[in-house]
């Protein structure tokens, strides 16, 4: 197993390994047999079990977060308000789609038929088939829409609201798109997870809030703000920007334990 960490300033990094990759690392993704590292204007490809430089290409400006399918890297753009498909070895550009104003999060369904983005300031959370990347879906959200991810109780975004003080707004969007709150944390929004088992990890400014299937609180850490969240076996990292820390977070019992100190954009486990 290998803990690939992308620090903004320090480089790329990978346990067992004393030099960074590359420079200026913004996101991971693991495809397959490979990590995808974004980095400014293009991608940078390695082994997931060797570590090794496999490509390198140019990706779409401002990519703020990607995910994967076999064969398949879709990433988002913040500066191009689109989703795009790519080949994830060759970075051939298959398909694009237009994704809201200043797009924030992007998640596959468990089907991995339907793919959510995030829409931002557009104030929109927008689904679409995930071979086809043809929009199925828009949906109306109150204020700036952070994240979204798919849990047992259905489809979950994350909302920056403004009603005096900014507020992180948890919203459930039932099959036939209604929206309903969930609950409300004050600050701004961080990142969404879903847990196995139907829970869910939700981020805002000073705290990370563990929820139960059922969506009641199960238990709450403090966190400057975790603005990525990575599922691992019975634990999540946790990329808190505001601290600049990696946490793992225990999902049962125990308190967060620190991993890595500096400017941690994103991390993973191969």
């Amino acid at each position: 197993m290998g803990l690939w960490i992308a620090d903004e300033r320090l480089g790329l990094l990978r346990s067992g390994r004393a030099d960074a990759l590359c420079a200026q690392p913004q996101g991971l993704c693991l495809c397959g047999d490979a990590v995808v590292c974004a980095c400014p204007r293009e991608a940078q490809v390695f082994g997931a079990e060797t570590g090794a430089a496999v490509a390198a290409y140019p990706l779409p400006p401002g990519v703020r977060c990607m995910c994967a399918l076999p064969g398949a890297l879709y990433c988002l753009s913040g500066e191009a308000d689109s989703v795009s498909l790519l080949c994830p070895l060759t970075g051939q550009l298959r398909l694009c789609a237009q994704a809201g104003c200043d797009p924030r999060d992007l998640t596959l369904s468990p089907c991995r038929r339907m793919l959510a983005a995030a829409g931002g300031a557009a104030g929109r959370l927008y689904l679409y088939d995930s071979q086809t990347l043809t929009l199925r879906r828009s949906i109306a959200l109150p204020g700036i829409v952070y994240a979204a991810c798919f849990c047992a109780s259905g489809l979950m975004a994350l909302c920056a609201v403004e009603s005096g003080d900014i507020s992180a707004c948890l919203y459930r969007v039932s099959a036939r798109g209604v929206v309903s709150e969930h609950m409300r944390l004050p600050g701004l929004p961080g990142a969404l997870l879903a847990l196995p088992g139907g829970g869910l990890l939700v981020g805002a400014l000073g705290q990370l809030v563990q929820l139960r299937p059922d969506l009641r609180v199960q238990r709450r850490f403090a966190c400057g703000l975790p603005a990525r969240l990575r599922l691992y076996p019975g634990c999540a990292l946790c990329a808190d920007s505001l601290e600049g820390r990696l946490l793992r977070v225990p999902l049962r019992e125990g308190s967060p334990q620190v991993l890595h100190t500096g400017e941690v954009a994103d991390a993973v486990i191969t």
